[in-house]
């Protein structure tokens, strides 16, 4: 009988070691893998693949955000939610403008890749819901935002605002997500491998071979925003609206696709709501051909690194040296100067013309190096 105690006694030690052993691996796998995730976090944290947490980059590390807008609908109210604290001034619309490193600890770049007016206007009435101290809004605007055309699609989407208060899902979609991860990965990869340069190559087609412009061309969302102007208004915040900056080969495919009336009608419906700052108007930086020598433009759309700071600068300054304003009154003068301007480069520079008329798809990826590297 003390036998059969002894043993039963030795089982249920060894049970109870084993017991023992088994709550030290889960809690060692309970450990670990809070450890991974928190690793995940502050990874995806350094390197801030979409641009949002810090001005400062590490050059070869860093430094080259390949992805600050992919993805960024799906991002864009988890990074106002986290990212808007200290901000009393915001840019939103398309993504012409960028953040790109422009030292401006009080301003907030929430801008989304090919934007449409009912979008931006969404992001801009729940920016200012969650963000009581920014008292400012800059909204960009240009042409193709007014079209739908299916090179236009995107494979996000802006999801529904559910709450002011920071929620499990934003903390997922900027720090945990398969996406960012992915992103900050990659964002990595491409500084190193372009030893740190951010801006290599200038695209003299990308963003006008694709484009056909062969949907109706409708100014129906004007209504939205003047109802998003009055919205801000009711609400203290003042909504400065502006035109985007272009390069002159964009304006000469507008006009070789037919479109050129419809490009400058678009500004006098503007004007006719609210005053404007036009940054497409003829100027040093916007006519500067397309090669490797050129300094401010990435493609016929996006400003490089310098002027894109330029710009915002020339924004929140009270002294604009670059932007036009634009109002009802000045308007018709402002565009009939920006049609003679373009026939007259055109006229100077009718090789140029001919190819951008003949441009095709194929073309979108043509793309030279440049001598310059920002």
């Amino acid at each position: 009988m003390t036998d059969k105690n002894e043993n039963l006694e030795n089982e249920k030690n060894i049970q109870n070691e084993e017991k023992k052993e088994d709550n030290k691996k889960e809690i060692l796998f309970v450990i670990l893998f809070v450890v991974l995730v928190l690793a995940i976090a502050l990874f995806n944290f350094i390197v801030d693949p979409y641009y949002i947490f810090r001005d400062s980059t590490i050059k070869g590390f860093n430094n080259v955000k390949t992805h600050k807008y992919s993805s960024k609908r799906t991002i864009i109210y988890s990074d106002i939610k986290i990212n808007n604290k200290g901000k009393d001034v915001a840019f939103t619309g398309n993504c012409l403008l960028s953040h790109y490193g422009s030292g401006l600890d009080n301003v907030g770049f929430f801008t989304v890749p090919v934007a449409k007016v009912a979008e931006v206007s969404n992001i801009i009435k729940n920016l200012i819901t969650v963000s009581p101290e920014i008292k400012t809004v800059y909204w960009g605007l240009f042409f193709d935002d007014f079209w739908n055309d299916k090179n236009d699609e995107v494979n996000d989407t802006l999801p529904d605002f559910s709450s002011k208060r920071i929620e499990l899902q934003d903390l997922v979609n900027l720090f945990f997500s398969y996406n960012t991860t992915k992103y900050s990965i990659e964002t990595i990869r491409d500084s190193v491998k372009n030893h740190g340069e951010d801006i290599i190559y200038v695209y003299p087609f990308r963003e006008i071979a694709k484009k056909k412009y062969d949907k109706q061309f409708s100014l129906e969302t004007l209504k939205t925003i003047e109802e998003t102007k009055e919205f801000a208004q009711k609400h203290g915040v003042n909504l400065v609206i502006y035109y985007s900056p272009i390069h002159v080969t964009k304006k000469m495919h507008v006009l070789s696709k037919g479109q050129w009336e419809n490009y400058q009608g678009l500004k006098r419906e503007i004007a006719a709501i609210t005053d404007f700052y036009d940054y497409s108007m003829f100027n040093k930086y916007n006519s500067s051909p397309l090669d490797e020598n050129n300094l401010y433009f990435v493609d016929n759309i996006h400003p490089a690194t310098d002027y894109n700071n330029l710009i915002v600068n020339d924004l929140l300054s009270n002294d604009k040296k670059i932007g036009v304003l634009v109002t009802k009154e000045n308007v018709k003068s402002l565009v009939s100067k920006d049609s003679t301007e373009l026939q007259k480069f055109i006229s100077n520079h009718k090789s140029l013309f001919d190819e951008i008329k003949n441009v095709s798809e194929n073309d979108s990826t043509t793309k030279i190096k440049k001598k310059f590297v920002q």
